[in-house]
């Protein structure tokens, strides 16, 4: 008898340390799963943000400050480092700032930091500042850690003419993933201690907790792959999408037109950026309505419609079984007429519209990037024909170097 009391205490113990052992390993899997999606959302947001200070920033005028002396004697520039400061107060970063090389060194242009006003001083670059400088959009948390404290950074190239002429970054302070660790190491101290005494309650405590991070991982997964203020998906969930749709055994014919919203920048200049929002919203809303338009990824998507915001004034609409010319100018055509309804009143007197170009998978290309550029290439061809219009890419647009 003893020995089988000794048995099943043994039985018991064997288990308990199993179990603890168990969630542990599960614990630590979902707090490693959690850190890095949310690294995926900062560094999503951080992009984010910094392509919206981007837009402040005129870069005719940024590539013609060569000295502090310049700069300060434009009334413009004060009013640009003014926006820049609102914005980084608005969203929480701790800097916004713009760098140039001149001179053989990087130097600040703008810089959000009240506490230091010297601009055109030389900056020591970061890989994710060396990347904008090279033409890419980049982000890494952790990235600056200096004597102004540890940062999560983000950085856009500045284009003049197609060329880099400087970068837009953006710090935010690491707290965020600092906070993260921590909350993970105490859940998984908790856990053990409360395993250790009461079993039963335990596993009660897991269920409860195992739901509530895959509530936060699904929160964290949104942050990370749709706009926050449209709710459409982004352009790295749309890059996903046409992947999938593009690579797969099974790829159909469809058009991806290439939008953007004319005078959105006399909107802000003169409305105000919450007009602004408004108007971006607006279009969420009209994509919305637009038949077979899915908003939200589901699962072998089949032959849903994804409409995405990319930039600032840009947005993609992916529409399937598109197979002709003449199908997609009727898409776009309708497009740009029923847009107008979804223009506030109190907009209209902006000229507010579509600008539409579009490309057809396969028959322009199979490369779902070079497509997105032939589209973007005809949207340039309907601004130039006078704004809220409409073109298809043909070869005749093809840059000079392509043809």
């Amino acid at each position: 008898m003893k020995k089988k009391g000794s048995l099943i205490i043994t039985t018991v113990v064997l288990f308990c340390i199993a179990m603890i052992v168990f969630i542990v390993v599960m614990n630590v899997k979902n707090a490693n799963d959690t850190e890095d999606i949310l690294e995926s959302s900062i560094e999503s947001q951080l992009v984010s943000i910094s392509v919206a200070a981007r837009e402040l920033i005129d870069p005719v005028k940024f590539e013609s400050y060569g000295s502090e002396e310049e700069a300060l004697a434009d009334p413009d520039y004060a009013e640009t480092l003014k926006q820049l400061r609102i914005l980084a107060t608005d969203v929480g970063a701790e800097y916004i700032y713009a760098l140039k090389e001149q001179g053989g060194e990087y130097v600040f242009v703008f810089d959000t930091d009240t506490e230091d006003e010297e601009i055109f001083i030389p900056y020591a670059l970061s890989p994710v500042h060396e990347r904008a400088f090279k033409g890419e959009e980049s982000a890494d948390t952790m990235n600056v850690d200096d004597l102004y404290g540890s940062f999560n950074t983000g950085a856009v190239p500045i284009y003049l003419d197609g060329k880099v002429v400087g970068i837009v970054s953006t710090d935010i302070e690491d707290t965020y993933l600092k906070e993260s660790e921590t909350a993970s190491a105490t859940n998984t101290a908790v856990m053990v201690v409360v395993l250790g005494a009461i079993m039963a309650a335990m596993i009660a405590i897991v269920v409860l907790l195992s739901r509530r991070v895959r509530s936060m991982q699904a929160d964290l997964n949104r942050m990370a792959h749709y706009d926050t203020v449209t709710g459409l998906p982004n352009r790295q969930r749309l890059q996903e999408y046409l992947r999938e749709i593009t690579l797969g055994p099974e790829a159909k014919p469809f058009a991806l037109l290439f939008i953007d919203i004319d005078n959105l920048k006399l909107v802000n200049d003169n409305a105000g950026h919450d007009a602004g929002d408004e108007l971006l919203k607006s279009l969420a809303k009209y994509f919305a309505t637009l038949e077979d338009n899915s908003l939200a990824f589901r699962p072998a998507p089949g032959l849903l419609n994804m409409a995405a915001r990319i930039g600032g004034d840009e947005f993609v609409q992916v529409v399937h079984d598109v197979d002709s010319v003449e199908k997609a100018e009727e898409i776009a055509a309708h497009l740009v007429e029923g847009f107008r309804a979804f223009v506030p009143p109190h907009l209209e007197k902006y000229n507010t519209g579509l600008s539409i170009g579009a490309a057809l998978y396969p028959a322009d290309s199979t490369n779902y990037e070079v497509l997105i550029k032939y589209a973007d290439i005809a949207m340039y061809h309907a601004k130039r024909a006078g704004k809220n219009c409409w073109r298809i890419y043909n070869d005749d647009m093809a840059p000079k170097d392509e043809k």
